[in-house]
């Protein structure tokens, strides 16, 4: 893949989740992760939005059924994963 512009940081809760997952599934959110490590700039990506309300300040990934909040630090160029969630758990 492409060079790393950012680094992506699982929260435990999230690494055991992952774990929990079918290995395609896991596979796809991990597949879908790196891309976004490549982007200049992770809140542009296509599948990433700004969320409101209690959650502002952070944004979804979508990765099929599952929905990732993440957090960005734009000045460490860091991208912290907090949870994964089923689609109708997220919000």
């Amino acid at each position: 893949m492409g060079e790393k512009n950012w680094t992506v940081e699982l929260s435990k809760d999230t690494l055991k989740y992952l774990k929990k997952l079918s290995r395609n599934t896991a596979q796809r959110i991990l597949d879908s992760l790196e891309r976004l490590e490549s982007t200049k700039n992770p809140a542009f990506h296509k599948d990433v939005k700004p969320l409101t309300g209690k959650l502002k300040g952070c944004y979804r990934l979508r990765v099929g059924d599952y929905r990732l909040i993440l957090e960005l630090d734009n000045d460490n160029r860091r991208i912290g994963i907090l949870i994964i969630v089923p689609r109708g758990d997220a919000y």
